[in-house]
């Protein structure tokens, strides 16, 4: 039965209209049956960068590392039981080998390769198996941390621009996983900021029995290191939570958020101060935190109009939950959670592989502005309104979240601030809105 065709997923092939162009697109989208006809006509070609062919299930080392270099290339399938002349020998027991290839590529490969194996039955009573590969979740490593690609019918270690490449066409998402190949551990990560973190949330784990202590180890188990041959590589994620501040300055110019202070509502009024901060996340939070604490007050209740017009008719016995961190009259009044929030947002799920746009707040007269380059959502922006989230920097966000990483955040996303503006201020915020990939956010403040 002829194969159905899809159109909605296709890997680069042989020029349109080629007999064996046609045929490899027929093997890219699993399907219920692939015709004896098709594959012969598709291995008339032999081997090529989407083709490997193998007599036998055999080498477990060696066919793990076929598949790889597969599914980090463009994709493509093994056909079993068929020798280099080309001629179909068949294998003995399909059922045996299809069970070994699924076990293989769940098993022995990082992150696991999901494919589809076709089984044909020839006149001859010879059977032969297709196992076939997309490239949709590369890049695909062994689990001793081997990357591979396939350059025309040979396979062959990955270098670290194509790694690198590899790992900058990922859905931005994952853009915190890219290795950072000038950096490394020994000079550029903050060990005590780390190890404060990591004694924080594993407490009693690291006692006297361990010696030393394991940095890489654990940023490897963390998700935050990548082995590449013999070396163990930071990165992006790693090196903006617990890089040295001078360090990521250097080998990550971006990681860096321009605050300004306008004297007036816009972005035309004269500026009162600018201030350029760059480092790791904690150095951003903590240095804007700062920044904003100078020209506002943030305040957990809304204050009263006599408290917002008088700093002295402050009761001297008010909670601390209801004094602002600075309070001066005629200042603009903030609800706390909604600024930490805002700020928190704009750090964590900012796009960090955009090297043409900066982070930016801007405080004026009567508003905080929050800016940060974002790739496009996949729902509308009015999604995260109703709770809706998809972190693009998921280690990102799940570490600086974190209590014992030491920034000031808060819980309760998008929604929440809504929630605490309006009832604070009794003004919606504008936004947020995404303007040539940027998000904006405006809070308004009460005076």
């Amino acid at each position: 039965m002829k194969r159905k065709r899809h159109h909605n997923y296709q890997r680069p092939r042989q020029a349109p209209g080629s007999e064996r162009s046609y045929l490899a697109y027929q093997l890219d989208v699993p399907a219920p049956a692939t015709s004896r006809g098709e594959l012969v006509r598709l291995l008339r070609g032999g081997e090529d960068t989407y083709l490997e062919l193998k007599v036998r299930f055999s080498n477990v080392e060696k066919l793990t590392a076929e598949i790889i270099a597969l599914a980090n290339t463009a994709g493509g399938a093994i056909i079993f039981g068929v020798n280099d002349q080309l001629r179909i020998e068949g294998v003995e027991d399909p059922e045996s080998v299809e069970e070994q290839l699924r076990d293989l590529c769940a098993t022995q490969i990082q992150p696991p390769v999901f494919p589809y194996v076709n089984k044909v039955a020839f006149d001859s009573g010879r059977r032969i198996v297709v196992l076939e590969i997309d490239a949709s979740s590369r890049p695909h490593r062994t689990l001793d941390d081997r990357f591979y690609v396939r350059e025309g019918a040979i396979k062959r270690e990955t270098s670290r621009e194509e790694l690198s490449q590899i790992y900058n066409e990922k859905y931005q998402a994952r853009f915190e996983q890219v290795p950072v190949f000038q950096a490394n551990l020994e000079d550029d990560i903050d060990e005590s900021l780390f190890w404060s973190y990591v004694r924080g949330v594993n407490p009693g784990y690291w006692g006297e029995a361990t010696k030393g202590f394991p940095t890489d180890a654990v940023l490897r188990d963390m998700g935050l290191a990548v082995k590449f041959g013999d070396e163990l590589l930071p990165t992006m994620g790693s090196l903006l939570l617990f890089g040295r501040n001078d360090r990521v300055a250097h080998l990550l110019p971006r990681a860096d958020l321009l605050l300004t202070r306008y004297s007036g509502n816009d972005t035309r009024a004269p500026i009162i101060e600018r201030v350029h901060l760059r480092g790791n996340l904690l150095r951003l939070f903590d240095g804007a935190h700062h920044f904003i604490r100078q020209y506002v007050d943030l305040w957990d209740a809304r204050p009263s109009r006599k408290v917002r017009e008088n700093g002295a008719s402050v009761p001297q016995d008010a909670k601390a939950s209801e004094t602002p961190d600075e309070f001066l009259p005629g200042r603009a009044n903030y609800q706390r959670s909604a600024v930490l929030e805002a700020l928190t947002n704009a750090l964590v799920h900012r796009d960090w592989g955009g090297h043409d746009r900066q982070a930016r707040l801007n405080i004026y007269d009567d508003s905080l502005e929050f800016i940060n380059p974002t790739q496009q959502l996949e729902l509308p922006i009015i999604s995260l309104r109703y709770g809706i989230t998809a972190p693009p920097n998921p280690r990102l966000k799940a570490i600086f979240t974190n209590q014992h990483y030491g920034a000031t955040v808060v819980q309760g996303g998008i929604s929440m601030l809504f929630a605490e503006t309006i009832n604070f201020v009794r003004r919606a915020p504008e936004g947020p809105s995404i303007t040539n990939n940027e998000f904006r956010l405006k809070l308004h403040g009460l005076r």
